[in-house]
């Protein structure tokens, strides 16, 4: 049966992850040009109330198939992991039918609850379906991850989010529409009376949102379609006389425990994690209206009413969402490292385990810090060029966007990390830490957020330090807890790299902009001067490994 190693396996990982936010970004920004900051105050605040439930009812699906898997794997009982791939996915997928129906009878009062308006119940049920679908999409790409073979979890993202850009875009646009020839025929809108348009467009946000949001449900069942006939067609690389070779099984009632037990810590580190969300839906738009009764402004196109929500949906649709397109990437290579982490742990390897460790850190970190350098250098510029045209949102959102830029740096690689310990079978740490890194963050937004002078930058500025102690937290116990020696230098290079990359983009955006007579738009001069980071970056990267030690060789020898 053929695998794939670590670097391999993060390589496809990595690829599928650049093409699929790609897409989401192609996704992104019309839809934030159609919904507005206001309307994503609407999708961005029901992913907030359902991420809980998600985090509890799947989180922990995919790492705990994948470890079982990869443990028979290892041991070659490939009759039990036929019987594994079956157990669970008849048992994960009563359970997200189970919170399905949960979430949808509990719609309506959540949304009185939490989010801008009753109507925006409806967001919540167009998200019900997926707990089931995500449920049997995480057996699947569990199982395929445990066997090291990435393609079909790469396949089945990039599919998903195609699909969810089309059916998305094409939903909310659809509620638009009709919303409009409504308006014209009847002067109203989803029953009721509209004075003008600009009322009958406001009505409208919720029901486009949840019109977006249904679209990423039905693109789910897609993938998991996908792979269902995949593994039918292409099988999962076991053959009759492997299964043969061993044909021991352990009992459904011991899977069921195995997998319980793997994936329920998980699960509560997950739930944990989803609660940064939740805390910023309760705290933010609270906050921001005691901050705006002591003297804080917004655009003047936005009423006080209103603009607590306006500057949660632009700080959520935008300025998190670039933020978190680091740590997806990072992520990725936790989720790659976990058969082989499995693998040597089960058999003792300690020297691989080690190597393994290391890899996993410092690839996360030369990709995390300077991309969020770039980020906290060039925030307005880095939506500018995203979100051309929505000013009002932009504004909203750049000042707090630099400051999440270090913070993504620290939850680009607290994540892995966290993964990796789950897998090592330290459960409850990842817990704790977590719900440190939130507490941190709950206090902190009470603190900044009403001050005028921070507002909304005062949540990114707690973003930013609760995940700053998340990631030295589980970086320390994860090389602790394995015994793995990470010298210096080697943590240096990316620090290294990310200075130079955040400087050298700015002020080549800077000399750029001054030095050409002609106008250049932003779309133009971003791409420009992140490429001229980048490759900033590599050089002195270069230079320190290269060069260097031949300098110092040199002066030695003149000495």
């Amino acid at each position: 049966m053929k695998q794939q190693g670590f670097l391999k396996g993060s390589a496809i990982l990595l690829g599928s992850v650049v093409i699929t936010k790609a897409i989401g970004l192609g996704y992104k920004i019309p839809l934030t040009h159609l919904l507005g900051g206001s309307g994503m105050a609407y999708y961005s605040g029901a992913f907030a109330v359902f991420s809980p439930l998600l985090a509890a009812t799947v989180s922990g699906i995919s790492a705990s198939v994948a470890r079982q898997t990869a443990e028979g794997c290892a041991f070659r009982r490939y009759a039990h992991l036929r019987k594994l791939r079956r157990t669970a996915m008849l048992m994960y997928t009563a359970l997200g039918l189970l919170a399905a129906l949960l979430l949808t009878a509990l719609s309506l009062p959540l949304a009185k609850a939490f989010l801008p308006d009753p109507h925006a119940m409806w967001t919540l049920c167009a998200l019900a379906p997926s707990l089931v679908f995500c449920a049997m999409l995480s057996v699947q790409r569990g199982y395929y991850e445990g066997l090291r073979n990435m393609l079909p979890t790469a396949g089945s993202e990039i599919v998903e989010t195609v699909l969810k850009a089309i059916l998305g875009l094409v939903g909310a646009y659809a509620v638009f529409r009709y919303a409009e020839a409504d308006f014209a025929a009847t002067h109203g809108c989803f029953g009721q009376f509209c004075r003008t348009p600009e009322d009958a467009a406001a009505l409208t946000l919720p029901y486009a949102a949840a019109a977006a949001i249904l679209g990423s449900t039905l693109s789910t069942g897609a993938a998991v379609l996908c792979l269902g006939i995949s593994y039918r067609l292409c099988g999962d690389g076991i053959t009759k006389d492997m299964l043969l070779s061993d044909p021991l099984t352990d009992s459904t009632g011991e899977i069921i425990r195995k997998l319980f037990s793997h994936s329920l810590p998980i699960a509560g580190a997950a739930v944990i994690t989803t609660l940064s969300a939740l805390i910023d839906l309760l705290t933010i738009p609270r906050g921001l209206r005691a901050a705006i009764a002591a003297g804080m402004s917004g655009p003047p196109e936005i009423a006080d009413t209103a603009l607590p929500d306006f500057i949660y949906g632009s700080y959520t649709g935008l300025a998190l969402m670039v933020c978190g397109l680091v740590p997806t990437l990072t992520a990725m290579f936790g989720k790659s490292s976990l058969p082989a982490l499995t693998e040597a742990s089960a058999k003792g390897r300690s020297k691989g385990l080690s190597k393994s460790i290391r890899e996993l850190i410092l690839v996360s970190l030369y990709i995390a810090v300077p991309c969020g350098g770039v980020i906290a250098v060039l925030p307005r510029e880095t939506l500018e060029f995203l979100f051309s045209g929505r000013a009002n949102e932009i504004s909203a959102a750049a000042p707090a966007l630099s400051v999440l830029g270090i913070g993504c740096c620290f939850m680009s690689l607290s994540l892995p990390c966290l993964s990796a310990l789950q897998t090592l079978r330290r459960r409850v740490l990842p817990i704790v830490i977590i719900s440190a890194g939130c507490l941190i963050k709950l206090v902190l937004n009470l603190i900044l957020i009403p001050m005028p002078a921070l507002g909304i930058t005062g949540a990114a500025i707690a973003a930013a330090a609760s995940q700053g102690v998340i990631c030295l937290a589980a970086a320390g116990s994860l090389l602790k807890h394995t015994g793995t020696v990470l010298p210096k230098h080697q943590l240096l290079k990316p620090v290294l790299a990310g200075l130079i990359s955040a400087s050298s983009a700015r002020l080549s955006y800077d000399l750029i902009e001054r030095l050409i007579p002609a106008e250049l738009p932003v779309r133009l001069l971003y791409p420009v001067a992140a490429a001229i980071g980048s490759a900033a970056a590599v050089l002195g990267l270069w230079l320190s490994d290269a060069q260097m030690p031949r300098l110092l060789k040199r002066s030695r020898q003149g000495e």
